[in-house]
């Protein structure tokens, strides 16, 4: 006698033997217990769950002679009547289980109507199964749909899809629908060794021994497919060897070594560059596919990332427990961002790697990147360096409640638009302020005076920088009562527009002049308050701080006094992670070279 394959000998025959799908299972248990059978099912889900199994234990616990005379309750079937042993062996004329792909026309639906209307000859019901029901053409669905409509009392229909969303809403809703989940590989693990000590303990079965390594490997495989996991233990144990260990397992099955992803991973923790390319190609030397090695890297990240994030979540990682204490181990001196990050950049390159003919060049540089991924900081360290910035400032012409930290919440606030010119002009002219002195002032020319009727239609007007005759005369008041006013503008300003009145801490306040109130910026700063938002905002405050509708206007930098010109380096630092953050960039310091030039 030829040995049975193991998906055929360990198939559920009762509802209690099948894994993973109790909220299904108990619902039918209880449905047949009090007798309130519907006369239409659609079970639904991914291949290998056990839809057109739990259908055969339906059918077989519909016209179970032991239940029906009341020798056996509940909701499972006996497996010992001549119901159950002819539904179990196929060849029950009350049970007709046909396939959607293949019978998918009218001709066969309308040959299945006329079988139908028959009696039963030995149970109670005639059992209609059709897998993979969404084969059936719209003729075929229509031909049915009469028949589902008003079906005979002695008449059942099963249906089973992988594709639910084909099947016609007005057939759909007709049926009892049951939605079938993907099997938790830790149980689908459980079944394999549980398979193990069964066939240990039959004198006709193969005995061999498997490891819990083994197991889970075989049941990650199967993505959750248990039918999937049991045909890949019969193909290993198919191989002769009595001892089924991971290694085995990945030479039959054909799946990558896991200790080539754990010399990667290590690399890439340590920041090591060099050793991370040389582990990648010793990994493409044993003949792993790039696309292979980029996948399984994915998961090597994921399962650190989620062992970071949840040191106890072991049903969401497939690993031994000593693997998954080495994952726990790799992921120590990394956050979690920084994880996410390095498991982005080698999702991304997967997908690259589809279409191209050297997909390895696309794996190296995503390894290179990940290998050399500088540390990331989060918003509370930024908060807390930004705070220390305001203390060495000592709140120098800051106003109270104001200051540097609460700018850098302005994620709170509305974002204005990017300037779409001054953004490189004001990045590179922070760099050039720190390696060259200033340039000597331009001679200055009067503007342009306005009629005083425009000025009022017009009052968040900001003058360009092309020097204020206001200097020039030296006519400007800049008395204790203006620079109250000014102090009380920006608080206004700053509960108004926290990265607005941050930029505004950093000019200086000239004067008054008539109607005009002189501020002293440089490029960038006048880049911010030139936005259209930005000058009603300071229009309007300066009006209700002044008690009169003032012009600001921007007089160049370099008319400010000696001390106000040239930044400290720690100003210099806060003004380049605004102006990042502001342009949409990341805040990051600057470096020791830097510094020193």
């Amino acid at each position: 006698m030829s040995q049975r394959a193991l998906t055929l000998k360990y198939r559920p025959q009762v509802f209690t033997d099948l894994v993973g799908q109790e909220h299904v299972s108990n619902v039918l248990e209880r449905a047949l217990e009090t007798n309130r059978v519907a006369h239409a099912f659609l079970f639904t889900g991914a291949r290998g769950v056990g839809k057109t199994t739990s259908a055969r234990i339906l059918a077989k616990a519909l016209n179970c002679q032991k239940r029906a005379s009341g020798e056996l309750t509940g909701g499972n079937p006996c497996n010992e009547c001549l119901s159950c042993t002819e539904i179990t062996a196929g060849i029950s004329l009350d049970v007709s289980e046909i396939d959607g792909a293949s019978n998918r026309g009218i001709a066969d639906v309308q040959a299945l109507r006329e079988k139908v209307r028959f009696t039963p000859t030995g149970g109670k019901y005639r059992v209609v199964i059709i897998d993979e029901v969404h084969q059936l053409s719209n003729d075929a669905f229509a031909a049915l749909l009469k028949t589902l409509e008003e079906p005979p009392p002695h008449l059942v229909f099963i249906f089973a899809t992988t594709d639910p969303q084909k099947v016609p809403d007005t057939i759909r809703s007709r049926t009892q629908r049951y939605d079938y989940a993907r099997v938790p590989f830790r149980r689908v693990a459980d079944r394999l060794l549980e398979i193990r000590e069964r066939e240990l303990k039959d004198p006709q079965g193969v005995h061999f021994t498997l490891t819990e390594g083994a197991a889970l490997l075989m049941a990650h495989k199967s993505e959750g497919s248990m039918r999937d996991a049991v045909s890949a233990l019969d193909q290993v144990v198919s191989a002769g060897e009595a001892d089924i260990d991971e290694a085995l397992v990945r030479r039959v099955l054909g799946i990558a070594d896991s200790e080539a992803f754990f010399d990667i991973g290590h690399a890439i923790v340590s920041r090591d560059p060099k050793e991370s390319l040389r582990a990648l190609h010793r990994a493409f030397d044993k003949g792993i596919d790039p696309r292979d090695l980029a996948e399984g890297l994915s998961e090597h990240i994921r399962k650190v990332l989620i062992l970071k994030v949840d040191p106890e979540g072991g049903d969401l990682v497939a690993a031994s427990r000593e693997d998954m204490a080495r994952l726990l181990a790799q992921g120590d001196g990394w956050t979690e961002n920084d994880l996410l990050r390095l498991l982005r950049l080698i999702s991304e390159s997967v997908w690259p790697m589809r279409d191209s003919s050297q997909p390895l060049v696309h794996l190296e540089a995503a390894v290179l990147q990940m290998a050399t991924l500088e540390p990331g900081d989060t918003l509370a360290e930024l908060l807390a360096r930004l705070e220390a910035l305001e203390k060495s400032f000592g709140g120098g012409g800051a106003p109270s409640g104001g200051g540097i930290a609460r700018s850098a919440a302005a994620a709170a606030a509305p974002v204005p638009s990017r300037p779409a010119a001054s953004a490189p002009r004001a990045i590179s002219g922070i760099a050039a302020a720190r390696r060259t002195p200033p340039a000597p002032p331009p001679s200055p020319a009067p503007p342009p005076r306005a009629p005083e009727n425009a000025q009022r239609t017009s009052p968040s007007a900001v003058a360009p920088i092309t020097g204020v005759k206001a200097i020039a005369d030296g006519a400007l008041d800049n008395g204790a009562g203006v620079k109250e006013c000014w102090r009380a503008a920006l608080v206004a300003i700053h509960e108004r527009k926290r990265l607005l009145g941050a930029f505004l801490e950093e000019c200086h306040c000239l004067g008054r002049s008539g109607d005009q109130l002189v501020v002293a910026m440089d490029d960038l700063h006048r880049a911010v308050v030139e936005e259209k938002d930005n000058r009603l905002i300071v229009s309007e405050e300066l009006r209700r701080a002044f008690g009169a509708g003032l012009t600001l206007q921007c007089a160049p930098l370099e008319a400010a006094p000696p001390e106000a010109q040239r930044p400290s380096e720690q100003q210099t630092n806060a003004m380049v992670t605004k102006t990042l953050e502001w342009f949409g960039g990341e805040a990051k310091p600057a470096s020791r070279s830097e510094r020193t030039e």
